[in-house]
């Protein structure tokens, strides 16, 4: 169920040595213009194909795979000012190293490779500073921290004494907020979902200045659980007034008795969790909809207290939960605590969830049954427009400026 969880199914392949390799090739790759996309062609199980990382100078015609860089199926990506850090595909398979791409406008450098622990799952990456960065080792329950300017490890953050009920508390995603990275910790057990005993949310928050834990939060109130999905780095987000909020999926919605997911929030006069800015949202009616929210797959703060994202539903859930187009694109005002169906975003199956903002619209990426690709949402009309056609799924936008 792993590799449903974070999307990032294992292909069949012959495992590959990585060396450390720094040097820059400067060959252009991956084609050109300011906008990257990941690009999936999955196989009929959903859970295999092919996936191509590549440049796109507006979002308009068509998708050009032959300029892609193939990488690993579905594999996590973080970006950093133009420095793209590429991870290897879940599962111990393939390269057992991350890559670095450097971005310009006619295509991509590749800048250097470094070798990882197999199986640990290095998830993503915040840079702390131009020669540090913190990578969460999914698999390991540790941090690792690197230079990313010369793609050296520097050291090792252990976190597996914060673990419930076996070694890793399986350290997901993270924001950097006043010299403290919070990182959430997923806390799953063997069947990959979140353990019966321990429905809460934990933060660990550590001081980026010695590398330390500072503290851990808890929120043990509202029942929510496993907070943020490791690959989708706005599942934690920081508000205006500085409350972080992190989005928590729960159950996936797999389990029809324990549907609660929401947001937990830290409040930023505190630093710890507010129970009254924590929402747990599978009651809450969906306006222009007759179904509720079983889970949260993906979301991005647009501003104003207002969140673009997917929520998943129940009843829409096949036989194939990776090809199951069961995923529902939503605005949800964490203010005014109400939730609207955004019309003319298809539902989309689980490799189509990526959400981004650029010149004020919402890019939402979805592989529906009628039509796929990239659909942009204007908050302020509500207008949505098909802006561009991609019959395959697109796990993730960026926009260099």
């Amino acid at each position: 169920m792993r590799k449903l969880l974070i999307t990032c199914a294992a292909v069949l392949a012959v495992a590959a040595s990585c060396e450390k390799n720094n040097s820059v090739d400067a060959t252009l790759m991956g084609g050109e213009g300011n906008i990257l996309l990941e690009t999936t062609v999955k196989n009929a199980d959903g859970v295999s194909g092919q996936s191509y990382l590549l440049q796109m100078g507006e979002i308009d015609g068509t998708v050009d795979l032959s300029k892609g860089i193939q990488i690993g199926f579905s594999a996590t990506i973080s970006v950093e000012g133009n420095d793209i850090f590429v991870f290897p595909e879940f599962g111990n398979t393939g390269k057992q190293c991350f890559s670095k791409y450097t971005h310009t406008e006619k295509g991509l450098m590749l800048a250097g490779e470094m070798p990882i622990i197999p199986n640990s799952y290095p998830v993503n990456l915040t840079a702390i500073s131009a020669t540090k960065a913190y990578i969460p080792m999914y698999n390991l329950g540790k941090v690792l921290v690197i230079n990313p300017a010369t793609m050296e490890e520097t050291g090792i953050i252990d976190l597996t004494s914060y673990a419930h009920g076996d070694s890793s508390a399986d350290p997901a995603s993270a924001i950097l907020m006043d010299g403290y990275y919070y990182l959430t910790l997923n806390q799953i057990g063997s069947n990959w979902m979140p353990y019966d005993d321990y429905r809460q949310v934990d933060v660990v928050v550590i001081d980026t200045a010695t590398d330390k834990v500072a503290k851990v939060l808890h929120e043990t109130k509202s029942g929510l659980c496993f907070p943020t999905r490791p690959f989708l780095k706005d599942m934690i987000f920081a508000t205006e007034e500085k409350d972080i909020y992190m989005a928590c999926t729960g159950y996936f919605g797999y389990n029809p008795s324990y549907l609660k997911n929401g947001f937990a929030c830290i409040d930023a006069a505190t630093k710890d969790f507010d129970e009254s800015k924590t929402w747990e949202i599978s009651g809450t009616p969906i306006k222009g909809s007759d179904y509720k929210a079983s889970a949260i797959y993906n979301c991005k703060y647009i501003g104003g207290g207002k969140v673009a994202a997917f929520v998943g539903v129940l009843e829409l859930m096949s036989d194939n939960p990776y090809t199951a187009r069961n995923s529902m694109a939503v605005e949800i005002d964490l203010k005014a605590r109400t939730i609207k169906k955004i019309e003319g975003v298809p539902y989309t199956d689980g490799h189509s969830v990526a959400i981004e903002m650029h010149n004020g619209e919402v890019y939402f990426s979805a592989y529906g049954e009628d039509k796929s690709g990239l659909f942009a949402y204007n908050p302020a009309t509500g207008a949505v427009r098909h802006a561009l056609n991609f019959n395959s799924n697109i796990v993730s936008i960026h926009f260099f400026e």
